[in-house]
């Protein structure tokens, strides 16, 4: 019964995270509706693999050292912060510099291992997953956890996040979204611009402030 509990409660908060608007969502999103299904769903499995990489250093406790070398810490958030600045240059020069004409998915311009280290990168240099499975889920990681369930946690970890991209992916890569951005491709691109830039710069000034 109490494991039962455990994996329940390691579920309810991996399917909160997804659906929680952020860095994440928006690689999906952004990929989705400008290069189609195929570079979206790649993006996620980039995603979940970071996301199986934090959660085997959560459950086996390494992510205890990031206490220790604090300025391992530093360099991840400003790695990330950079990274997400980067994006929003690229989705507001997408913006500025589309000048019209009808929308095509862009699959051959964006190959799908490129996709997948976008997504890799986003997830493994932001902060907040670090945070999420450093202290969130290790908060539902009982003391002297069998190795059985310290499996089933990572599967279940890993299942949410390719499940939650993909379905992401998909929503995002239909007739009515594309068709939606074809209208709006412009104003659109600027959004996704202006919403990882401001989380980049978000990201830069917390650190830069507790430092």
């Amino acid at each position: 019964m109490e494991t039962a509990l455990v994996l329940l409660g390691v579920l309810a908060v991996n399917l909160l995270g997804w659906i929680t608007p952020g860095p994440n969502m928006i690689a999906v999103m952004n990929a989705s509706l400008t290069h189609g299904r195929r570079h979206g769903i790649y993006t996620g499995l980039g995603l979940s693999a970071a996301a199986l990489l934090w959660t085997l250093l959560a459950v086996f406790g390494v992510t205890a050292l990031f206490e220790l070398f604090p300025l391992f810490v530093f360099w991840l958030k400003l790695a990330g912060a950079g990274y997400l600045l980067w994006l929003g240059y690229r989705s507001l020069r997408a913006a500025f510099h589309n000048r019209g004409g009808r929308f095509q998915l862009q699959g051959s311009g964006m190959r799908g291992r490129q996709a997948f280290l976008t997504g890799f990168l986003v997830s493994a240099t932001n902060p907040k997953a670090a945070f999420f499975f450093g202290s969130i889920l290790t908060a539902f990681v009982p003391q002297g956890a069998s190795t059985g369930m310290l499996a089933a946690i990572v599967t279940i970890c890993l299942a949410v996040a390719i499940v939650g991209h993909s379905i992401t992916a998909t929503v995002f890569s239909t007739r009515l979204a594309v068709g939606l951005f074809d209208r709006f491709k412009r104003g659109i691109s600027a959004v996704f611009g202006v919403i990882f830039g401001g989380l980049g710069l978000a990201v830069a000034y917390d650190t830069l402030r507790r430092a």
